[in-house]
């Protein structure tokens, strides 16, 4: 019988890199498709899936559990962690920006892989979840790409159940106008 995350956690509290190794195994997948989803590359996400499990391992004591899963919190943190790193990508583009230099030399491989990786994720989509804070784009991450309940999501942030739903209602509403062009069309729905 496979260990739960709490007691894999509890092992955790105690040193058990096996245990760590095992929540690893079991819940990458599912950070790295949510880190995907934030940032603009795979490498990109793949240090915030790496990040977000440093933090586990660093604060393993206080780590919270929602109906016996650490991915809820697991999720919060690769959503700090994913604006973190798109904050110090628009900083490090500002800084290149301001360097001289003879011309732009486009690194084809990085826009086929960019193009490639995030093919299945909108640009829109991207946009408007960078655009968030912090808060709403954990809100808009647990609620609407993982599923968690308006109550668990405000468990796993620590917010006010009201909170949590009015936030990710104003994010709704501003996905609908943002993507409002690939709404289907009344002949499209009738199909």
């Amino acid at each position: 019988m496979e260990p739960s995350d709490s007691d894999l956690l509890f092992r955790l509290t105690r040193g058990d890199e096996q245990a760590y190794r095992l929540l690893f195994r079991r819940h990458e997948r599912v950070c790295y498709r949510v880190a995907l989803a934030m940032v603009e590359s795979p490498w990109d996400a793949e240090e915030v899936v790496g990040a977000a499990f440093a933090e586990l391992w660093k604060k393993r004591e206080s780590v919270r559990i929602v109906d016996e899963s650490v991915v809820p919190w697991l999720l919060t943190v690769v959503s700090y962690a994913a604006k973190n790193q798109l904050r110090g990508l628009r900083r490090y583009r500002r800084l290149l920006a301001k360097v001289p230099h003879d011309g732009p030399e486009p690194d084809h491989a990085e826009e086929v892989a960019r193009v490639v990786d995030a093919a299945s994720v909108s640009a829109e989509v991207q946009a408007v979840l960078a655009d968030l804070g912090a808060r709403d784009s954990a809100v808009v991450v647990l609620c609407m790409v993982e599923g968690l309940t308006t109550r668990d999501a405000a468990r796993t942030l620590g917010l006010p159940e009201g909170t949590v739903k009015s936030r990710l209602s104003r994010a709704k509403a501003r996905l609908r106008r943002s993507l409002s062009r690939y709404a289907p069309t009344t002949e499209e729905v009738a199909e």
